[in-house]
């Protein structure tokens, strides 16, 4: 067959071989070259470009509502819907997008709550001419009906969290910014916040130019919130210079007055700003501000802070609470899942009854309580989210029960755990040193109290001109117990308790009486002797068990007397049930043979007699009156055999159970007595 009938049975005009001949001598005639090469490059970009903007000119975005929601949802993990209208205009010297009916909705976790937020419009401006030289320029942000709902659960888990940490936002900048009837609702476990308001931002005529204004409208945890944000207008803002701004700030009764400055504006994570708060107790400001403070009396507090990144520092705290004042800088790191703080506070004064629930310091007790030990809840379960490391002292501790001096304590939290140790309390003489410990990790808290008493003055605690009772004490207590108050604490502590007084002395005639010496003792009285006798020792050791401390060993020793005691002393209830009894080293002609006792509440002890004693001793006299009625005073008359204490052997086993005797105390209590009045 022939080319031409080969090319007209095949209908194309060319047969096979004619074909692959053309190409074959196209290809050998063909020469590459550097500029043909970039030629079709070129005009194959330029092609893909123009096919592109022509499709995205006439591109029906409103087609593209679902394939958008797909793709964020599948970025975010979470369903994203635009229901309404979408609009975006890019041929222009300011591209637009504008978007009606957005839905967020919540992880998978959430499930069954309501969207994370909705949108009933929203729009964006973007300037042209800066992305060229790689500034993003905002000229407007417009978001109408915005609702929107953030939850943290009790592991800390977010609808929020987007991978990004603690790190604030850094918007580009924004020239109108404008919130039309916004709401917001805050649901937060960890910090038991709940929110619930309004949110609104316009640009107003303020002075001939334009300002911004921020507020909001709600209730926090069903107390009152109110927010008034305000600011330059935005579209004179410079990047390179501090924008201003102040805020009034009402939560329930906590009112805080801000002034400050944004150091690099739209970066929201820097600024420094003046503060003014007040309110009834700082432990509500963690509400505000996620750190857990300590509840104080009514409180108001100036401050200068400083925020760059993660990391605040807050310097210049000058703050009056209730009797109390406090000074000092700190540091706060809040890069981690709980804040971290740092830093040093002192005092120039402190009251005592300002700890609050902690220590009452002489405080009446409140009327709706006969406990002396404080029944306030301490909110511990705070402390799983604060960790902190900061020292404080106070020159001088205002107490109207004890004679303080001063404080110098380190307050260290960490996983929900507070340790104050060193703390040590200055006295006019001797001081009070040791440690308190509680462990919030569970539900109800474990408190343990390490208590040193060392070279303070019995005396001291005596309002009374004279002092019946004179002499160094040494104690040791070591006590631990939960609850979450600190009557609720000792009301199931165990533990022990020593105290001694190694050497001092006691007023002749109360030693005495503690004999019931009754002729020696009103004689002494009636002489008005108020002179004093040799006190050898005194011993008192407890052993405490569920709440109740049961004496284990009970001695005062003096010249003229031994006493034993024995009893117990009630934390649950606060009620003494204590028996002293005295036993003379001297003839005593008229002696009641019968126990003193120290019992009922803390606040109002009753002394008396045991009758029972008493009744069998005045039973044994009326026997002898019927012989003879002068032998009837035989059974009052004791021959005063008692023998002094063996005060070394007491001092060294109180000395072995934790009280800080001093050796040289035990070594002199020991030596062997070379008078006896």
């Amino acid at each position: 067959m022939s080319v031409t009938e080969d090319r007209h049975h095949n209908g194309f005009g060319w047969s096979k071989e004619a074909v692959r001949e053309r190409i074959v001598a196209d290809f050998r005639d063909f020469t590459f070259t550097w500029r043909g090469f970039f030629k079709w490059t070129a005009t194959t970009i330029l092609g893909l470009i123009a096919g592109a903007l022509f499709a995205l000119y006439f591109l029906d975005w409103n087609q593209m509502r679902a394939p958008i929601g797909r793709w964020v949802s599948h970025r975010t993990g979470r369903e994203v819907r635009i229901d309404g209208n979408l609009a975006v205009k890019l041929f222009s010297w300011q591209p637009s997008l504008e978007a009606g009916g957005v839905t967020v909705g919540n992880p998978s976790w959430l499930a069954g709550k309501p969207q994370a937020a909705t949108v009933k419009d929203f729009r964006i401006e973007i300037r042209l001419m800066p992305l060229f030289h790689g500034a993003l320029v905002v000229p407007l942000v417009r978001i109408v009906q915005p609702d929107v709902l953030l939850v943290r659960d009790a592991s800390g888990r977010t609808n929020w969290d987007n991978g990004s940490g603690k790190q604030a936002w850094k918007l580009p900048p924004i020239q109108h910014f404008l919130i039309q009837d916004g709401h917001i609702r805050i649901d937060d476990a960890v910090r038991k916040l709940h929110f619930s308001g309004s949110v609104n931002s316009q640009e107003t005529l303020a002075n001939g130019g334009g300002a911004f204004s921020l507020t909001g409208d709600g209730t926090l945890n069903l107390s009152k919130f109110l927010a008034d944000v305000k600011g330059g207008p935005l579209i004179h803002v410079d990047k390179t210079k501090p924008y201003d701004f102040t805020a009034d700030v009402k939560a329930g009764t906590t009112h805080a007055l801000i002034h400050g400055a944004i150091t690099e504006p739209f970066h929201l994570d820097r600024y420094t700003a003046s503060v003014d708060v007040s309110g009834p107790t700082l432990a509500d400001l963690y509400f505000l501000t996620g750190v857990a403070l300590p509840n104080t009396p009514a409180y108001h507090m100036t401050l200068w802070v400083e925020r760059d990144g993660t990391s605040y520092r807050l310097t210049d705290i000058a703050a009056v609470l209730g009797k109390s004042d406090l000074h000092g800088n700190l540091q706060a790191d809040m890069s981690g899942d709980i804040p971290a703080l740092a830093g040093k506070m002192t005092s120039r004064v402190l009251a005592l009854e300002d700890l609050g629930p902690l220590v009452r310091g002489g405080a009446p007790a409140p009327t709706q309580s006969h406990y002396l030990l404080p029944q306030t809840p301490l909110h511990t379960e705070r402390l799983k989210r604060t960790n902190a490391e900061v020292d404080y002292s106070a020159a001088r501790v205002a107490s109207r029960d004890f004679p303080l001096t001063s404080l110098d304590t380190h307050i260290s939290v960490e996983g929900g755990v507070l340790n104050l140790k060193p703390l040590a309390f200055g006295f006019t003489q001797g001081k009070l040193a040791g440690s308190i410990r509680i462990d919030a990790r569970k539900d109800i808290p474990t408190s343990t109290v390490d208590a040193r008493i060392t070279d303070i003055h019995a005396e001291n605690f005596i309002k009374r001109g004279d002092k019946p009772i004179t002499g160094v004490m040494e104690a040791r207590a070591v006590l631990t117990g939960t609850g979450k108050s600190v009557h609720d604490a000792a009301a199931n502590a165990s533990g022990t308790v020593t105290a001694v007084v190694p050497a001092g002395g006691v007023r002749h005639s109360l030693a005495e009486w503690t004999g019931v010496d009754v002729l020696s003792a009103l004689s002494l009285n009636l002489a008005g002797d108020n002179s004093n006798t040799n006190l050898r020792c005194a011993v008192a050791s407890f052993g405490a068990h569920d709440g109740v401390m049961t004496s284990q060993q009970l001695v005062i020793d003096t010249d003229p007397v031994r006493v034993d005691g024995s009893g117990s002393i009630n934390l649950r209830d606060e009620t003494l049930d204590l028996r002293l009894q005295g036993n003379p080293k001297h003839f005593q002609l008229m002696r009641l043979r019968a126990p003193i006792t120290l019992s009922g509440p803390w606040a109002h002890p009753a002394i008396g007699l045991k009758a029972g004693a008493a009744v069998a001793q005045g039973g044994i006299a009326l026997a002898l009156g019927v012989i003879n009625p002068f032998a009837a005073i035989a059974a009052f008359i004791d021959p005063g055999l008692a023998k002094d204490a063996n005060c070394g052997p007491l001092l060294a086993d109180a000395r072995a159970k934790g009280a800080p005797v001093k050796a040289a105390a035990v070594k002199n209590a020991a030596q062997p007595r070379t008078d006896h009045n």
